[in-house]
């Protein structure tokens, strides 16, 4: 009776060892897979922020009303200069909406070197001056303005500021008189230095019509952004695109 006894106990004892053991690993399990789950979900996040630079974003559309579905989205540009990497941002638009649908956007605001420009301006004559007016370039394009259900577009954006020569680009109120440059006045098709241009008269010319060689702008706008990122540590240039998909009736 008492080797029954003691083997009964014996038995017994093991099942708990057992079952302790089943339990810790059981544990752990659970805690790991909580923190991988986790690390996975700050990872998504993280690359989900729209204020990301360079990067790509997935948006799936959905309509709960006749309203449509709006989406802002922020960018940030540093490090802009001559010779800069291609900065670039991707969004992914999906339609998984049960109607097609028809995208645009709209530039709700533009911040270069920490002051507000082109208030008031549409984002047609916005989007044009960037591609045109200043010696880097910024588009904004989408690869189509149609969306059909379960099917996406991408809206890129992109800024290149790459060495060009015999361009001239006419001054707005983002540039300072400088001394040491040539400024030109189109004559006749013709681009003529204007030796009369002063510090007293500067706006006054640039209202009439004043043009920069490209790497006298070059200059000027690389050594601005480098100053104003250097002091600041915000991005020289800062935009805010809001994004809007609408129903197709």
């Amino acid at each position: 009776m008492r080797n029954k006894k003691k083997l009964s106990d014996n038995l017994i004892g093991e099942t708990r060892k057992s079952r302790r053991r089943v339990i810790v690993r059981s544990t752990f399990l659970v805690l790991f897979l909580l923190g991988v789950n986790t690390f996975a979900w700050f990872t998504y996040i993280s690359r989900a922020d729209v204020s990301l630079n360079g990067s790509v974003i997935a948006w799936d559309v959905n309509f709960m009303d006749e309203n449509g579905a709006v989406k802002e989205i922020l960018v940030d540009i540093k490090d802009m200069k001559p010779g800069m990497f291609t900065y670039e941002k991707k969004v992914e638009i999906v339609n998984r909406s049960d109607v097609a649908a028809n995208m645009n956007y709209e530039i709700k605001s533009v911040k270069f070197l920490g002051n507000t420009i082109l208030e008031g301006e549409t984002t047609e004559n916005i989007t044009n001056k960037f591609a045109n007016d200043y010696p880097f370039v910024l588009t904004m394009t989408a690869t189509k303005d149609n969306i059909n259900v379960n099917d996406k577009i991408t809206f890129d954006i992109k800024m290149d500021w790459i060495y060009e020569d015999n361009i001239y680009y006419k001054l707005d109120s983002l540039y300072a008189y400088d001394a040491g440059v040539n400024y030109y006045t189109l004559v006749n098709g013709t681009y003529q230095v204007d030796s009369t241009v002063t510090s007293e008269n500067f706006n006054e010319k640039v209202a009439a019509g004043l043009y920069l060689e490209k790497d006298d702008a070059d200059s000027y706008f690389g050594y601005a952004c480098g100053n104003y990122e250097k002091s600041t540590n915000n991005p020289c240039l800062q935009m805010e695109i809001e994004l809007k998909v609408t129903q197709v009736n």
